[in-house]
């Protein structure tokens, strides 16, 4: 079976690397850019290398139906695929998709999957069609979210199980047992890309848990969720609950400790463990004083109703 393996960063070098072990072959491996993990790889075991800028193109069209492929796997790959790219090998184009399928179709599935506490997430593999993540699921499998879990944790869980997922599919293909199950869809739903605006945080909007489940999800590598103190854009890396219930006003910190700063939600206080000035890097526990306040839509309203008061 000749495979065109399209990968990109740590997800798709984990996958490349699971099908070297497993003695599956590869005719070529599909990159966005020669510095890409996954052609470190390709060179390393002398697979033919097709660094790619538009995968879309004609030219790139033509150069991929001359090679006649019969399997086009995505892994971690970046780029959309039109239907005629799609259609190019003579089984089928797969795709890794980290959410739960009808359900949760879209963009970042595992950092919506921590935004709304869900208890577990789900990993498939699918049939790519001209849909989005519409395709025949091919495997799925599921997985418990631990209570404390950031992004680092679920990405780190599907890099470990995609590649032996992707192998356990595409060995049921070569051996002529894969069944594929379409997709229900009366259950399907879509979620969004999300942008780093998405990530602020004012404190009379959300709840502690709200804003706990917002850090976890979008901390480094993400850009993470952020709020401001006197203009200045303030990255949240981490939190924690607070032990006891805390009350006060949304945004005002209660207190300085070596844990962190407890600062008040619009239900109950919580503490931000790690958190630093975007335009510098340093930590903001350094800067603040008791008592001030951290953004919010009151703050902001007041300013505005100050700023334009007649003197």
């Amino acid at each position: 079976m000749r495979i065109i393996f399209f990968g990109k960063a740590d997800r798709g070098a984990s996958c490349l690397r699971a099908f070297m072990g497993s003695g599956i072959a590869v005719d070529a491996v599909a990159v966005q850019g020669g510095a890409d993990p996954c052609a470190a790889i390709a060179r390393q075991h002398g697979i033919d290398l097709l660094e790619i800028d538009d995968p879309n193109a004609p030219a790139t069209l033509e150069a991929l139906r001359a090679r006649k492929p019969d399997l086009f796997v995505l892994a971690g790959y970046g780029k959309i695929l039109k239907p005629e790219i799609i259609a190019v090998p003579s089984r089928m184009t797969i795709n890794l998709h980290a959410g739960k399928l009808p359900e949760c179709r879209g963009s970042s599935p595992l950092n919506w999957a921590l935004i709304h506490g869900w208890p577990e997430f789900s990993l498939s593999v699918i049939a790519v069609d001209a849909g989005v993540d519409s395709g025949d699921i091919l495997l799925s499998r599921s997985f418990p979210i631990a209570p404390r879990a950031t992004i680092c944790d679920l990405h780190a869980t599907a890099n470990q199980q995609f590649p032996e997922m992707l192998v356990e599919v595409v060995r049921r293909l070569m051996g002529g047992s894969l069944v594929r199950t379409p997709q229900d869809k009366a259950r399907s739903a879509y979620y969004p890309l999300r942008f780093s605006e998405d990530g602020a945080i004012l404190w009379d909007m959300l709840t502690a848990e709200q804003i706990d489940r917002r850090v976890r999800a979008l901390t480094a590598p993400y850009p993470c969720a952020f709020t401001l103190f006197k203009g200045r854009r303030v990255k949240l890396l981490a939190a924690e609950p607070s032990e006891r219930p805390f009350y006060g006003e949304p945004g005002r910190i209660y207190r300085i400790a070596p844990q962190g700063l407890l600062v008040c939600a619009s239900d109950k206080s919580l503490w931000i463990t790690e958190a630093v000035f975007e335009d510098d890097g340093t930590p903001l526990r350094g800067t603040v004083k008791r008592y001030e306040c951290l953004a919010t839509v009151r703050e902001a309203a007041l300013r505005l109703l100050q700023g334009s008061a007649a003197p």
